[in-house]
């Protein structure tokens, strides 16, 4: 049995990671009194997978750039969607929704006529 700062020792990390590895069933361990006596087989077992040290590693570029929209992309999206609200309702159409509303009758199907945009 290995006390939690010999076990750190060996792992080579901290006494509190030992204790959150232990509470997470990543080591085997028990508590006697207020002290963990951990099994060097789990000891022994964690370090022969050398688990690395860290984050995970990031993404390699070419990953990255697969998943990633291009510029061109982007802009052209963002063109289509320029060109797909470029309407302003008419002023007529307009007060008509606002008379609906106060009539509580904003469900009936309106004559909205839309005009273009044309200043982009």
């Amino acid at each position: 049995m290995l006390s939690v700062s010999q076990s750190a020792e060996i792992l080579g990390i901290s006494p509190a990671r030992v204790c959150k590895l232990v509470s997470e069933g990543m080591l085997d361990g028990v508590k006697i009194g207020s002290s963990w006596a951990l099994r060097e087989a789990s000891v022994y077992d964690r370090l022969s997978k050398k688990p690395s040290a860290g984050r995970p590693p990031r993404t390699t570029d070419s990953a990255q750039a697969e998943t990633q929209p291009s510029t061109n992309d982007l802009r052209d999206l963002y063109l289509e969607c320029k060109r797909a609200f470029q309407f302003e309702p008419s002023l007529q159409a307009i007060e008509e929704a606002k008379a609906r509303r106060k009539r509580g009758s904003i469900w009936r199907s309106p004559t909205i006529s839309y005009s273009t945009n044309s200043a982009s």
